[in-house]
């Protein structure tokens, strides 16, 4: 009987410890809402299949150059302070999509195609996405994949 009231203590003890320690703060939880700043992209260049020329550009803190996701699904791109975009958008744990894209050039509106993109990356402070598309020019490409990296 001893035996079984010490199993008991040990176990109660255990549980007590266990149940008392710290939990370790979720800080990888990813929300897209916020203001994002643009860091670099990389556009990947394709024909019959294979990568043919990669370039990448690089933002410096200078060129300021944002996209802001609000809570009510609209969203908007802006360069040194200036929103040259809107949007609205939904977020799947795979992809964010963009409807009702405008692009603001000069106090002119001009609606845009819709777009899909492909979540690579997705962190508290950092989004890694790609968009596939056709390349007009030069002719020796067959499509392009894009790239793109923001961080919080």
């Amino acid at each position: 009987m001893k035996k079984i009231y010490a199993l008991l203590l040990i176990t109660l003890l255990c549980l007590t410890f266990y149940s008392c320690r710290k939990d370790s703060p979720a800080n990888n939880t990813f929300t897209i809402v916020g203001e994002w700043r643009i860091d670099y992209r990389i556009y990947d260049y394709y024909a019959n299949g294979k990568v043919l020329d990669t370039f990448t550009y690089q933002y410096d803190n200078s060129s300021l150059e944002y996209a802001n996701f609000n809570a009510d699904g609209t969203g908007s791109f802006k360069k040194a302070g200036v929103v040259n975009t809107t949007f609205n958008y939904s977020v799947s744990s795979t992809t964010i999509k963009l409807t009702n894209v405008t692009a603001i050039s000069n106090g002119t509106s001009n609606t845009v195609r819709d777009a899909t993109y492909t979540i690579i990356t997705s962190k508290a402070n950092e989004l890694l996405y790609s968009v596939e598309g056709v390349v007009a020019s030069p002719t020796n490409y067959d499509k392009s994949v894009t790239r793109i990296h923001l961080v919080k």
